[in-house]
């Protein structure tokens, strides 16, 4: 797919509407940041109107970018951020830059993959991505595998089935490196009663956390902070689940989306939940072993988040 973008090259005309345009191949050559670039004949650079047209998609693969064109929305994405998608129980794996483009029944997925601490080395990697609605519903599943994954990010394309484009969250897992399987973290359940709803904690949360609910008379809303027991001292609150009447959440949810980090996680009846994470330090700066404790648990709010189960 040759996708093309416009630069201003000389001079100014009128635009007249049609559905056929003139073009003039333009010699042109590239240099990416410091590098000649040798274009294949694959790509053409056009003069149309005054304007030169050159090969996004080109253009965006060698600045490390992912792209890919949707047609059904007849949109072109291009992402080029940091990777910022991992699994709490193997973090030398990232990936991002995640573009999701309907194919026929199914939704394709590009994105990047790199891989720390491995050298020049290639290494065979088997994941899985699962992608939930915002109410904490799995609704489309991708498989990765590759060979040559290494430091340099790779770009991957995978296919799931369905079209599961408008994800709320995704998660990564692990399942193989170099033939060696990466066994998921055993989980350990909390309960609760009030609202009846289930998150999957990480066992290794396993007698270092403590739950400290918050009722808001006000608001009507409710929080259910976890928190971090050696870091308490200092705020130690990991995540909240919050408890909203539902006339307050279609008042002020998206504004206050808006200004920190929540998610919207379930709904039932006259209720809204949703998960935040703090804006500020909850744990002890000058104390290394605390410090990672915290960071340690927080790795994996991306799970629990989407663990989130409302008992029927």
């Amino acid at each position: 797919m040759g996708l093309c973008c416009g630069l201003l090259f000389a001079g100014t005309s009128v635009a007249v509407a049609s559905d056929s345009i003139q073009a003039l191949l333009f010699p042109a050559s590239f240099e990416i940041n410091g590098t000649q670039m040798v274009m294949s004949k694959d790509y053409k650079v056009l003069n149309v109107d005054g304007h030169v047209y050159v090969p996004i998609r080109y253009v965006a693969v060698n600045l490390g970018a992912t792209i890919d064109y949707d047609a059904d929305l007849q949109k072109i994405f291009v992402k080029n951020a940091a990777l910022n998608i991992t699994d709490p129980d193997y973090k030398e794996i990232s990936i991002g830059n995640l573009i999701l483009t309907k194919a026929g029944k199914n939704t394709k997925v590009t994105g990047q993959l790199e891989m720390q601490g491995v050298g020049n080395s290639k290494n065979v990697i088997k994941a899985n991505l699962s992608f939930y609605n915002d109410n904490s519903e799995k609704i489309g599943e991708v498989a990765i595998s590759g060979k040559e994954f290494g430091v340099d990010s790779q770009t991957f394309v995978a296919v799931g089935s369905g079209d599961f484009r408008t994800y709320s969250a995704v998660n990564l897992h692990i399942s193989a490196i170099n033939d060696q399987v990466i066994d998921e973290t055993p989980n350990i359940a909390y309960e609760n009663s009030k609202y009846k709803f289930t998150l999957d904690l990480p066992k290794s949360w396993e007698g270092k956390y403590e739950v400290k609910s918050t009722l808001f008379k006000d608001s009507g809303k409710e929080n259910i902070d976890f928190i971090d027991k050696a870091n308490h001292e200092f705020g130690g609150v990991v995540f909240t689940i919050q408890v909203w009447p539902k006339a307050k959440w279609n008042a002020d949810g998206k504004t206050t989306a808006e200004m920190v980090p929540l998610f919207k996680i379930g709904e039932k009846g006259d209720q809204v939940f949703t998960l935040t994470t703090p804006t500020d330090v909850q744990y002890d700066l000058n104390d290394v072993k605390l410090s990672e404790e915290y960071k340690n648990m927080h790795d994996y709010i991306n799970t629990i988040k989407t663990s989130f189960k409302l008992k029927q």
